[in-house]
């Protein structure tokens, strides 16, 4: 939302649904306003350094609340403050340096740059996105400008309920913030064993999909592709349509397959080779034919290296949640018996129990999909009891043999 800042727009501005409500000015790039659902409302700077690049998110600071600042008053600080970023210099360094008391977005900020990279085994660059985004998206808006010291368990929990409609997410914030928590103990910002996150209750998670029967039939396989190709047809993202189908037919997590770069497959071998995944750094996956198939028929963009573009033509596809929400509905996959809503992630879950159910060992099953160990596939061995019960019978039958005397 974008207005020139005056009184009378900062007083009308209201947040609603639990959330906070930001207005932009239009004259003075980066300067605006925030309300929170406290009734609070503070002034703020969002900018980028000189050289940062445009996919870099940029950062924020509070210029002073409401009240204590008026509109005019925040509108020249935030003019000085821009010409001292044109030179170079970064506000947020600036007052970090004036003072001692860090904040939770300088917790979020070391905890991300140096704690995590520094353990003595680093998770994945990809885990490290992933807290990235939680910090930006849940807790740098909340509690971004509070002290570490003064933050308390009721300021987490109440972070944690705005959550409650997405148990996952909720609980890793909390799991997160927990470890930041005692990162800020021992880098001595917080007394000792005062963590605010250690108390706070997690929500119910429904587990589902790994030890819960997700194999389609045939029928409801030819539905799902042509459920696929009526979104295509009427209109639905191409894009994201074949990438649809191509994790159909790979059961690849979905953000292997939107990573997917050209370079790095080999359509002769039907191998691709994939960079960061969960289990390793580098890793080569076999392509079934009808992926290979696939690829052939996709028109490389010019000057994009991935095989599925995003809308700017130049990086990756990010999500393609609304059209499989649509495709799972027209093909009646949204809601199950005894399972709910085909998720996308059990596409994954569908290809291991149809290699499985066939008899493939679990190790090739594991594999095909980048598990981390065959812990991981052996959940689906209770799709077999065909497979194994004929696999007990040649060998039983061996043996006999073998003590019969027969070649």
């Amino acid at each position: 939302m974008q207005q020139r800042i005056t009184k009378r727009a900062v007083d009308s501005l209201i947040a609603s649904n639990q959330k906070p409500v930001f207005l932009w000015d239009r004259e003075l790039k980066g300067f605006g306003v925030k309300a929170l659902p406290s009734g609070r409302k503070v002034f703020l700077l969002q900018y980028r350094m000189p050289g940062d690049s445009w996919k870099k998110a940029p950062k924020r600071l509070t210029i002073g609340a409401v009240g204590t600042l008026t509109p005019e008053q925040a509108r020249r600080r935030a003019s000085e403050l821009l010409l001292g970023i044109a030179a170079g210099e970064d506000p947020r360094e600036a007052i970090r340096r004036q003072t001692d008391t860090p904040t939770m977005t300088d917790l979020a900020e070391r905890f991300l740059a140096e704690y995590l990279p520094g353990k003595k085994r680093p998770p994945r660059a990809s885990t490290i996105s992933f807290y990235e985004g939680l910090f930006r998206c849940h807790v740098t808006p909340r509690l971004g400008d509070i002290p570490v010291a003064d933050v308390t368990t009721a300021q987490v929990e109440g972070l944690h309920q705005t959550l409650r409609h997405k148990p996952y997410v909720a609980n890793r914030v909390l799991s997160m913030l927990q470890n930041a928590f005692d990162q800020a103990e021992r880098w001595q910002w917080r007394p000792q064993l005062s963590n605010p996150a250690r108390h706070v209750e997690r929500y119910p998670e429904a587990k589902r999909g790994a030890k819960t029967e997700v194999m389609l039939s045939s029928e409801q396989m030819s539905a799902l592709l042509q459920a696929i190709d009526a979104e295509e047809a009427e209109g639905g993202n191409p894009t994201a349509c074949t990438a649809i189908r191509f994790a159909f037919w790979t059961g690849w997590r979905i953000g292997e397959v939107l990573r997917l770069e050209w370079d790095r497959i080999d359509m002769e071998q039907g191998v691709a080779t994939l960079l960061q995944t969960k289990t390793a750094e580098t890793e080569r996956r076999q392509l079934p034919a009808e992926a290979v198939s696939l690829l052939e028929e996709v028109t490389r963009l010019a000057g994009c290296k991935y095989v599925f573009p995003g809308a700017d033509a130049r990086g990756h596809l990010t999500t393609v949640r609304r059209p499989w929400q649509n495709i799972c509905k027209r093909a009646g996959l949204d809601d199950l018996p005894g399972l709910g809503a085909f998720r996308l992630h059990d596409l994954r879950h569908n290809v291991v129990s149809w290699d499985v159910s066939r008899g493939v060992p679990l190790e090739i099953a594991g594999r095909n999909v980048g598990h981390r160990s065959r812990r991981s596939t052996e959940v689906y061995a209770h799709f077999a009891p065909d497979a194994l019960k004929k696999a007990a019978d040649e060998r039983a039958r061996a043996m006999r043999e073998a003590m019969e005397g027969k070649d």
